[in-house]
Formats: structure tokens, C-alpha cells, sequence
């Protein structure tokens, strides 16, 4: 890369050479507030040159630059989903519920379906079937006696089976998987819930489907790459990984990935799988592998994040793991100096974690390593700023926050899951759709939330959270996130200018990316721009 020195952008352009590539005639936002905008930008072997005007700019160019016209379309860095979930799921029928469906909807679609044949059979229910008496192991039997029958709720957070699935998946009242736990009837026999890493862990002992994992990988970033979303941070739950890099590989998308570690089946304290993996491919260096992900509660949603405060019906919740597994799970992963990923979204749960890292290592140790709360619906107002001494960076999921009000009450009077109040508060943010991937519907959903309109961003906020505040999540801030020389040259031409209050909120998730860059190359192009 030939660097050049830009000030107050403009520069003499005898003393810079020419450059690969150089986008003119839009409106750039460049994510850096020491110079915030411009209306070009010259790259060279994969990274930003300069910015600024397109005079100076276009300045650079010799007879072999590729020259873009940006037709005066809104220009931003590509977009880092800090949280997905790319991965497969078992080989099934899969029966289309609305969210609010009742048991006896779920009964009807589900005896409709032949009863005979091998495969599986899913569907994602809502929380009032999920707690359904009446939705258990025997009344499931009835309906589907011989194929495996799995419903999980919408949450991903329990599930109900019947005996053929039970048995798929090894499912057994005497040995349940660290972390998870079974539903039991009055008997003390086995109901058909699953809870946790019981409904995760065994799926890893499933056959491996490479070609179907192939196809589902390359559906989602060509998808991601139309969206503007150049880098993910993924959590391919019950994928092994060594499987899940080699399919992304074999598949050739030039979206950047950062492979996250999810150890299943393993006890707090015990080192992850794959530890011999590189963080680095020299092959291919889009790709990273980094971070382990544990997943300490449920959701409000299913009653399952531990929460200090009782639930309507009196319960608190529970901890996947006590304190002395917390305790032991961080300090394994701190031992590999890894940045821990850690699903909190219970305030109790959240006040275990901060327990067990002040007993573990000191708070300037735990800071430099990032670690990373997932969801934080519970992070409550006096957890701030314990929560900013142990130098946590939040992982927040604006769709989580679009909950109708029956399902986001306790979370509403309880002032938990901050948005604006995270930035307040001086505690990093970082953006990931766990959900839809639009990272245009899901800044609608942040400058709007419907369960806590007080936390609504604004729009520039909602999109340097989704930019820099995700490459600071992953330790590639001097990389990613801005528009600025010296960084990786990935950015997103856009269909409309999503930081024009002239484009209504509602219209954000028709927002598409006419031209995406990857590394200064062109990942994905609208054949009418």
C-alpha cells in the first residue's frame, strides 16, 4: 500500500502516486469524527489510500485506475454483524407457525402431517405452547408417534420433544449435558422439555451434511453482501468448527468471517475443542478464529434469565452454570488470553459474572481482553458501572427490543435491556441481528425501539455501533469500522441515504447495497448501477 498523507484533505499531487481504484461523486461517511465526510475515496492493494474531495482525489488517478461514479449515492464502511448464528439445522419439515399460535393450532398443523417416514419434523412456537401442560412428551407421542417431532420456542431457548426425537438426539434423565437441563412430570419421568445446552449439545453427535452446509452458507453471504455487510461474527452452534471453516472456504464468498469458538458438551473449566486451529489462515486471512462463546441463562422470554427480581409467576430463573462453574469457565478462557462471549440476560446472571471475574483476575487484566455480554437485557442501571470496571463491551440485538407489550412488560418495569444508556454510560456498543439480518431493519429497530422508546439511538449512533463499535468487539478497530487510511477497503454503496431524516424510519429496511468492496474488490454489484 503506497500511504499519502492527507491534510484538512486536500494534498499536492505530484507527491502521490496512482491507485487501483478511486470512488467519486457521493456522500461519504466515513465513520472517523477527525474527518467525518467526504465526497471520494482512492484505494490501493485492498486498503483506503485518502479520502476527500473529488478533485483531490481523482488527482491520483493514472490512465489504469478504475474510476466508480458513486452518482451521489450515500457511501458508508461495510457493515459488521457482531452476532449471527450461520450454521444448519436438522434435516426437517419445517411446519410455518405464526408467533402467537396456540396449542391447538400447533396440535392441528402437526397431525396433519404424515406420520409415517424418517424425517424430522420442526417448528418454532411461542412461549404460552412452550408452558403448555398439555404440549408434552405423551400428548406429542399421540400426534407424532414414529417421526422426531422437535418445537422449539421462538427464543431458541427450550424446546419440547417426543420419544422418537428423545431418542435421535440421546436424550436421557441420567446423563444431561453440562449446562442444560430436562422437564420432568409428577412421576419424576421425562415431560418432553429441554432446556439449554440439553437441546444444543447433542446435535453435535448428529451426521455432518457438507453440501447442504455449503448452500446454506453461501445463501446467507450472497444475502449479507446485497445488505452491505462485509464481516460477521458467527456462532455456528452445533456445527463443529474445523467443518464449518472448511465449508465457507469451499464455498469462495469474500464476506470476512471471525469463527467464535461454542464448546458444547463440555464442562466449565474444560479447554474448548479446536484449540489447534490458527487464528489465522495465511490461505485465506479474511478469516479469523477468536473468542469463546458461553451461554449462561435463557431469556425473560421463557423465564429462563436468572433475574433478581421474581417473575409473574414467582420463579427467578436460573444460571446454566453455578458460581463456581462461572468461576471456572472464565478463568479457562482468560488462562488462553481469549476474549469471552458471554450470553447474560438476567441482571442476577450478569451479577454472578461480575462476581466471578473480580475473583478470578484483576478488573485492567479483564479489560484488556474485551469481554463481550451478548443480548444484556441485564444490564440494569446499577450494574453500569461495575460492569464499565471490568471493561465489558455489549453485544446488542435490535430486535430483541421490538417485543409486544404482554411479552416486553417485565422487562419494561424492570429498566432492563439499555440501548442509549450503554453510550451514557461510557461502556463500548457494538450491534448484531441474532434474528433478521437486515442491518437496515435492525436500524429502524434501534432508532425506534418499541419496548424502550427512552433508549432509542439515533441513526448515526445505530450505524457506528454496527461499524466501529463491532470492529472494536473483535480487537480490528485499526482495520475495520472506518472509512480512513490504512483500513481495509470494505464499504457499502447504498440504495438510499439511511442518515437522511428525509427518508422516513419505515422505509430504512427497503435499503439495499448497489455496490459492496471487500478488500477494494467488488463483492457484489446491482446490475442497474
Amino acid at each position: 500500500m503506497r500511504a499519502i498523507a492527507l491534510a484538512c484533505l486536500a494534498f499536492a499531487a505530484a507527491d502521490a502516486a496512482a491507485v487501483d481504484t478511486i470512488l467519486h461523486n457521493g456522500k461519504v461517511w466515513t465513520g472517523d469524527p477527525g474527518r467525518p465526510a467526504a465526497t471520494a475515496i482512492a484505494i490501493d492493494a485492498g486498503r483506503i489510500v485518502a479520502t476527500g474531495t473529488d478533485a483531490a482525489i481523482l488527482e491520483l488517478a493514472s490512465k489504469d485506475t478504475q474510476r466508480i461514479d458513486l452518482k451521489g449515492h450515500r457511501v458508508v464502511p461495510g457493515i459488521n454483524d457482531a452476532h449471527t448464528h450461520i450454521t444448519l439445522g436438522l434435516p426437517s419439515v419445517d411446519i410455518e407457525l405464526p408467533r402467537d399460535a396456540g396449542s391447538a393450532q400447533v396440535r392441528e398443523a402437526i397431525a396433519a402431517l404424515p406420520k409415517t417416514g424418517d424425517g424430522w419434523i420442526t417448528a418454532d412456537i411461542g412461549m404460552e405452547v412452550l408452558h403448555d401442560p398439555a404440549m408434552r412428551r405423551a400428548q406429542l407421542d399421540a400426534l407424532q408417534p414414529t417421526r422426531p417431532l422437535l418445537l422449539t420456542g421462538w427464543t431458541g431457548h427450550g424446546m419440547l420433544v417426543n420419544s422418537a426425537a428423545q431418542k435421535a438426539l440421546g436424550l436421557s434423565l441420567e446423563d444431561v449435558p453440562a449446562g442444560g437441563w430436562l422437564g420432568r412430570d409428577a412421576s419424576g419421568a421425562f415431560d418432553g422439555r429441554v432446556y439449554e445446552y440439553a437441546q444444543w449439545s447433542p446435535r453435535a453427535g448428529l451426521p455432518a451434511r457438507p453440501e447442504r452446509l455449503r448452500r446454506v452458507i453461501a445463501r446467507d453471504s450472497d444475502a449479507l453482501l446485497r445488505l452491505g455487510v462485509t464481516s460477521v461474527q458467527n456462532m455456528a452452534i452445533g456445527t463443529p468448527l474445523p467443518d464449518f471453516i472448511a465449508a465457507w472456504k469451499d464455498t469462495g464468498t469474500p464476506l470476512r468471517l471471525r469463527a467464535i469458538r461454542t464448546p458444547l458438551a463440555r464442562a466449565p473449566g474444560q479447554p474448548p475443542d479446536h484449540l489447534d486451529l490458527p487464528a489465522r489462515d495465511p490461505a485465506r486471512p479474511s478469516i479469523l478464529v477468536s473468542g469463546t462463546k458461553w451461554i449462561l441463562d435463557g431469556t425473560p422470554m421463557e423465564r429462563g434469565a436468572a433475574m433478581r427480581a421474581a417473575y409473574p409467576d414467582g420463579g427467578h430463573g436460573q444460571l446454566n452454570f453455578d458460581q463456581a462453574g462461572i468461576e471456572a469457565l472464565l478463568r479457562e478462557t482468560f488462562a488462553r488470553d481469549d476474549q469471552p462471549l458471554l450470553h447474560v440476560s438476567g441482571d442476577a446472571t450478569l451479577a454472578a459474572v461480575l462476581d466471578a471475574m473480580r475473583a478470578t483476575a484483576p478488573a485492567a487484566a479483564w479489560r484488556a481482553l474485551r469481554p463481550r455480554i451478548e443480548h444484556g437485557e441485564g444490564l440494569a442501571p446499577d450494574l453500569m458501572a461495575r460492569a464499565g470496571e471490568f471493561g465489558i463491551v455489549l453485544v446488542q440485538n435490535p430486535s430483541h427490543f421490538m417485543l409486544p407489550p404482554p411479552e416486553a412488560a417485565y422487562i419494561d418495569s424492570h429498566d432492563l435491556q439499555p440501548l442509549a444508556d450503554v453510550l451514557t454510560a461510557g461502556i463500548p456498543l457494538a450491534l448484531g441481528s441474532d434474528g433478521p439480518p437486515s442491518p437496515w431493519l435492525n436500524m429502524m429497530f434501534a432508532i425506534a425501539p418499541a419496548s424502550r422508546p427512552d433508549q432509542a439511538l439515533t441513526r448515526e449512533q445505530a450505524l457506528r455501533a454496527y461499524t466501529a463499535g463491532s470492529a472494536f468487539a473483535e480487537f480490528s478497530e485499526t482495520e475495520k469500522g472506518k472509512i480512513a487510511p490504512g483500513h481495509l477497503a470494505d464499504l457499502a454503496v447504498l440504495s438510499q441515504d439511511v442518515l437522511d431524516d428525509a427518508v422516513p424510519a419505515q422505509a430504512l429496511p427497503g435499503t439495499s447495497s448497489l455496490l459492496t468492496l471487500v478488500d477494494g474488490k467488488i463483492a457484489w454489484r446491482d446490475p442497474a448501477f
